[in-house]
């Protein structure tokens, strides 16, 4: 036999502690208080069960006793009471697990609300942390790309450069040869076409 049955002191105080711990949304977690209401739920249960079972056995006694055609008007107004009881405590049962029921919706409900702002919580950190890796990639990308184009474009004025130098390297040697043998020579003339072939290569460079 159960505990609780025996010590009903015991038992109302075991409900007691429970409905506290379900009540406390301060210091109790959600699901320990919904694992205290289903404990409440059961423990009243079974009281209520062997309530009803006892009151059912109370009142078929008292109505083989009255069936024996011996019973007065106090028998039958005990059976009748008997009768009440047990409808009673079928009532109450009833409207206990109701009860218990609601409890349990509202408690659902506010799990469910809690793991939606938790979710919501960290799916607004994740995206956060998302958008810093995807505004970090894009600015190093930025930035490789930037640093390319400065290269290449260090890389192109070098060549530009060295080939200016080169160009101008051999007009100063066209002219010295001009210079030297004279514009009129046969290597003067040929210094000078050399010259003007030179030119039209800058500006066909250009």
């Amino acid at each position: 036999m159960s505990a609780f049955a025996v010590d009903p002191p015991r038992t109302n105080r075991r409900v007691a502690e429970l409905r506290e711990q379900a009540a406390d949304k301060e210091n109790i977690s959600l699901q320990q208080r919904l694992d205290a209401i289903r404990e409440a739920g059961r423990i009243e249960e079974d009281i209520t069960k062997k309530e009803i079972a006892a009151a059912k056995l109370r009142l078929e006694a008292k109505q083989a006793e009255n069936a024996l055609g011996l019973s007065t008007k106090e028998d039958l107004e005990e059976e009748a009471q008997l009768k009440a009881r047990l409808i009673d405590l079928e009532t109450a049962r009833l409207s206990k697990q109701k009860a218990l029921t609601a409890e349990l919706t509202t408690a659902l409900r506010e799990q469910a609300a809690e793991e939606k702002a938790i979710q919501a919580e960290k799916d607004a950190a994740d995206k956060e942390r998302q958008d810093r890796l995807d505004k970090e990639k894009a600015d190093r990308e930025a930035k490789e790309e930037a640093d390319k184009k400065a290269r290449d474009e260090r890389i192109l004025k070098s060549e530009i450069e060295i080939e200016q130098r080169r160009i101008n390297a051999k007009r100063a040697a066209v002219d010295q040869a001009i210079a030297l043998f004279g514009a009129e020579t046969a290597a003067g003339k040929a210094a000078l076409i050399a010259k003007q072939v030179l030119a039209a290569q800058e500006l066909i460079s250009e």
